[in-house]
């Protein structure tokens, strides 16, 4: 096992590259702060940033569908209303040209009726509004750098509006310093953020 260890650590390539004297003082600085060697150190935060650029590469292109799915259900449902409304004004012209004939809905009596009535039922007073209800106490997350799309393999609810979120349902996760936190948010709390 140890020997397997030895070859693959062997296999590994160098990388050289120059940074700024300030840089490097950093990193040794975080280094030892972690107590880490500092070739672990870059090694680990080079494998993350591309980890976390492949995974926001993914959902950049899985939102890009989402958003023309979305799109093409509102053209659908606009098309939808359209043709509701076309028919409905047609409907409206045919009963009142046959209310000018006298036939269909009844006589010019029952039309005027049917008038009043409608008159009669918008002029009610409207109920008095609700007063507001008062704005609900958002949690911080002081500890969250930002919020990481993802894919719920497990259902959680959402740490803002404890909306239960199922597996496969599109979240946020919180990143903090040391990684990811317990925190998940579903997209309409993030949006409001």
């Amino acid at each position: 096992m140890e020997e397997r260890q030895r070859r693959r650590d062997r296999k590994e390539r160098v990388l050289h590259t120059r940074i700024s004297e300030q840089l490097s003082d950093d990193i040794r600085r975080l280094a030892e702060d972690l107590r880490v060697p500092t070739s672990n150190l870059v090694r680990n935060v080079l494998e993350e940033v591309f980890t976390v650029v492949e995974n926001v590469s993914e959902d950049v292109g899985e939102l890009f569908e989402d958003v023309l799915e979305e799109a093409d259900a509102t053209r659908d449902r606009i098309r939808r209303r359209r043709r509701h409304q076309s028919r409905h004004h047609r409907h409206r012209k045919r009963e009142g040209r046959e209310a000018r004939e006298g036939r269909g809905a009844g006589s010019w009596a029952d039309v005027a009726e049917a008038e009043i009535r409608k008159d009669e039922q918008s002029e009610r007073p409207a109920p008095p509004p609700e007063p507001p209800s008062p704005p609900r106490e958002r949690p911080v997350f002081p500890d969250v750098i930002g919020w990481q799309p993802l894919v719920l393999n497990q259902a959680q609810n959402c740490a803002d509006c404890s909306k239960p979120l199922p597996r496969g349902t599109r979240a946020f996760v919180g990143l903090t310093e040391t990684g990811l936190s317990r925190n998940t948010l579903c997209r309409d709390c993030l949006q409001d953020r």
